[in-house]
């Protein structure tokens, strides 16, 4: 009989720790495909957007989309998803793009991951940042396509060159090859946002 009740003791722990366990992890989950969410619906609107152009018009046109309307369609989409989002490089374009300290540090992680031939990925985690709870998402953009290279690689047509250097100052993103990291979509979700 002991022997029972100790199994059955046993069998209610353990569902309530497993309850515990899914109730603290299903936030989570939702927060993440949130998260994704908006960040690819981000990157398909901006491709779209992109191609739309660059058939247009080719690279030149390209800069403009970026430089016009990159950064309303991100609040945009964001505001969609219920979220604070924005894209980030170590080599930033623009300077609304610089990372923060959090950003830059994942980054650099990736890297060191990606010269040392180790796949890279989404990454998540909370954190306290002026004083309260957040939850941050990162996802790697690579140079995965050779359209990318006429803004961003080291073979750029004077024309294009040109408009870079009258939009952007002070652009630090060119020199890439395919395959390299570009940078990273960056979502921040705080805690009165999420649905409960």
């Amino acid at each position: 009989m002991r022997a029972m009740q100790r199994i059955g003791l046993f069998i209610s722990t353990l569902g309530v720790l497993v309850g515990l366990s899914v109730g603290q992890s299903a936030p989570d989950g939702e927060l993440m495909a949130r998260a994704r969410a908006a960040t690819d619906a981000l990157f398909a609107r901006l491709l779209q957007r992109l191609n739309q152009e660059y058939q247009a018009g080719g690279a030149e046109r390209g800069v403009q989309v970026c430089s016009q309307i990159a950064q309303s369609l991100t609040r945009e989409i964001a505001a969609e998803h219920r979220v604070s989002m924005r894209r980030v490089s170590l080599k930033n374009r623009n300077p609304r793009n610089a990372p923060d300290a959090w950003e830059r540090q994942v980054l650099q992680r990736w890297e060191r991951d990606l010269k040392a031939g180790r796949p890279i990925g989404e990454v998540a985690t909370w954190r306290i940042e002026n004083g309260r709870r957040v939850y941050r998402y990162m996802r790697p953009i690579k140079i995965a396509m050779p359209l990318c290279l006429e803004c961003h690689g080291t073979q750029i047509k004077p024309e294009v060159r040109r408009l870079l250097r009258e939009r952007y100052p002070n652009d630090k993103a060119t020199g890439y090859k395919q395959g390299d990291l570009r940078g990273a979509f960056s979502v921040t979700i705080i805690p009165t946002e999420v649905k409960r």
